[in-house]
Formats: C-alpha cells, sequence, structure tokens
C-alpha cells in the first residue's frame, strides 16, 4: 500500500484501486493498520472514502466487476435512490444541500433497492469484520488425502480423506459455527463466550474449548462424536424439530446417533478405531465387507469394481490395524484364503 498516492484519490479512483477493494473485502489485513492511520490523518478524504465503499459494496453485492465507465452510473443510481427514498418537498421549495452525515444515512436506504444494504450495514456497524467474513469458506479434502486446517479462532482442524468442512472467514463475537460432511478431528481454542458448534446433519455438536473426533459419512449408517479432552454437548434430532436427544460427554465418552432407528448412544470408545486415522493408521474392527471397501477407496483414494462371482459371506467380517501399509498388503489379508483375486490398476481395483 503506497499511502502517499491517496492524498489526491477521488471516489472513483479508489473504486477502481486493488489495495483499497482488498482492504475493504478483509482479503489484505496485514494493511489493516496502515489504512486506519491513513484515515485517522485525513479527515477530509473521509465524503470520497464513504462514496467509493458504497458503490463497492453495492456492486460486489450484485456480483459484478468494477468498470470504470460504469462507476459515474452506479453513482447516479445510488444518488437517484437517495432522492426518492426523502421525505417528498413541496413544489415551490428552493433548492438545498444535503448535509454529508445526512447523505449518507440516506444511503442505507437507497442500498437496499440495490442489493447492497446488508453488507453496506454490517461494514460500517462493526468495521473489523469485513464483507469477505460473511461468505462461507469451504475446503475439502479428497479420497486418499488428509487436510491440515487452522480456523479463524485459531481452532486446528484435521480433515479425513473423502470429507469437507465449511465456515465463515471470521466468526460471530457469540458463536462459531462451522459445518462438516464426513470426518475430522478438532483442537478448539477455548472461548467461554463464543460456543464453538458444528453441524452434521441431525446431529449439532456444541464446546467451549476441547478436542474429539466426529465421524458423520453420509453412507454410514451412525455419526458419532468421539472425546478426548474436555466437555461436548450431543444434540440428536430423532423425529420432528421439537423432537431431540441431548448428552453431555467427558473424556474416552463416545455419542452414536444410530440414523434409522433415531437412538443417541453414550458408550466408551477405542481410541485406535476412532481417532487413529490422523496418525496414518487404518483400523477395521468386525467391518462388513461393504463397510470395509468403502474405506479402502477413501483412504487409498481409489475405486473398487467388484465382479459378479465375487460373493462375500454375509457374516464376513474384517479386522486389522495397518500402520502406513500399500494398498496391496491389506488386499492380500483381506482375500486370504483364496476369497477373491485382485488387481490393482492405477485408481481401479478389480476384484474377481
Amino acid at each position: 500500500m503506497e499511502a502517499h498516492k491517496y492524498d489526491r484519490f477521488g471516489y472513483k479512483d479508489f473504486v477502481l484501486d486493488d489495495d483499497f477493494r482488498a482492504w475493504l473485502s478483509g482479503t489484505a489485513p496485514e494493511h489493516d493498520h496502515l489504512w486506519e492511520k491513513w484515515l485517522a490523518a485525513h479527515p477530509s478524504r473521509h465524503p470520497e472514502i464513504e462514496k467509493a465503499r458504497t458503490i463497492v459494496l453495492a456492486m460486489h453485492f450484485q456480483g459484478r466487476p468494477v468498470p470504470a465507465y460504469d462507476i459515474e452510473q452506479q453513482w447516479q443510481r445510488l444518488e437517484s435512490s437517495i432522492a426518492q427514498s426523502d421525505v417528498p418537498k413541496p413544489a415551490d421549495a428552493s433548492p438545498r444541500r444535503i448535509g454529508f452525515r445526512r447523505v449518507f444515512r440516506l444511503l442505507a436506504a437507497a442500498c437496499v433497492l440495490v442489493g447492497a444494504f446488508f453488507l453496506a450495514n454490517r461494514y460500517l456497524v462493526r468495521r473489523d469484520a469485513p464483507v469477505s467474513a460473511f461468505v462461507p469458506v469451504e475446503h475439502k479434502s479428497s479420497n486418499g488425502q488428509q487436510r491440515k486446517l487452522v480456523l479463524p479462532d485459531g481452532t486446528r482442524v484435521t480433515l479425513n480423506a473423502g470429507s469437507a468442512i465449511s465456515y465463515p472467514e471470521a466468526f460471530e463475537e457469540t458463536v462459531r459455527k462451522v459445518t462438516l460432511t464426513g470426518e475430522a478431528f478438532f483442537d478448539v481454542t477455548r472461548n467461554e463466550k463464543a460456543p464453538f458448534v458444528i453441524s452434521t446433519g441431525d446431529v449439532v455438536t456444541k464446546v467451549l474449548g476441547t478436542s474429539f473426533n466426529i465421524r458423520a459419512y453420509p453412507e454410514n449408517k451412525a455419526v458419532q462424536v468421539a472425546v478426548v479432552s474436555g466437555k461436548v454437548k450431543v444434540n440428536a434430532r430423532i423425529g420432528s424439530e421439537d423432537q431431540n436427544a441431548c448428552v453431555f460427554l467427558s473424556k474416552s465418552e463416545m455419542a452414536t446417533f444410530q440414523k434409522e432407528a433415531g437412538e443417541l448412544i453414550v458408550s466408551t470408545y477405542d481410541e485406535k478405531e476412532q481417532i487413529g486415522w490422523k496418525d496414518g493408521m487404518l483400523y477395521f474392527q468386525k467391518s462388513d465387507f461393504h463397510s470395509t471397501i468403502l474405506k479402502l477407496e477413501r483412504w487409498y483414494g481409489v475405486k473398487f469394481e467388484v465382479a459378479p462371482g465375487v460373493r462375500m459371506d454375509a457374516d464376513w467380517r474384517f479386522s486389522g490395524k495397518f500402520q502406513d501399509k500399500p494398498l496391496d498388503y491389506i488386499l492380500g489379508v483381506m482375500s486370504y484364503p483364496n476369497r477373491f483375486s485382485y488387481k490393482v490398476n492405477d485408481s481401479i481395483v478389480k476384484l474377481q
């Protein structure tokens, strides 16, 4: 940011300036202090800044770029909206000058008409919460990979394969909401004033600061929340919206929500089975054939093709603990003794 160049800027120049728009959207937080310092030293430029801010917000809300030729037209439309929202004057009233403070109050009403009021009001009420903070951020981990993330509040998340998480760029002051599909391990930064809330379909997990694992793959028959430290509150919708089950979990406890039965059960858990994945351990405990295949597909990023002639006994179960083992090794254990043959071709595994 070259602060000196802004001393002569008009509102059109600000609208076209990349650094200004980045500051306004919150994508350049490293320059926030420079803008605050410049604004404090140049109070005479505030009208131009507010005018430019209103235009950028309006055009951002409409999903439009900011072409140079359209800036004046955009401001004229805003001024027209302001005039229409003002109190009607008698026909013979003499023209009067509207003060800047009055103009900007009316801009709030005008922005409703152009679709920018929501964003402008958010920004002007809380300058520390930029417009982009209310746009969801989404991270995904494809099959065969895991991702480590740090959320805006410092919470650390390890996202398992085939999973996705979304959250705002900046959390609200009273609550920290995220949405999870799949599996993730959370180490939540403690904040008693802003609970951390994870939504996974019909299950909502609420904490203040703790570490725990959530397994909520859509294809699984159950959602599981396993607590490593601290306390966790788990709510599950078991019928209509007014029918909910609630449990409180402590260290080494797990809540299992059975989707079909609509039951929420509390138990202890095997740490290797629930959390070993984040340390590279692939763990199976009496897993049926279908569940085993799905887990291998996510873990190794492959797709299984099962030949019609391959039939597994309905009572077949697979157990094992595998630390950083190749897929060939696990398939060899699964197929013993001569249950099936297999062939791995790039990302396709054929069972014959």
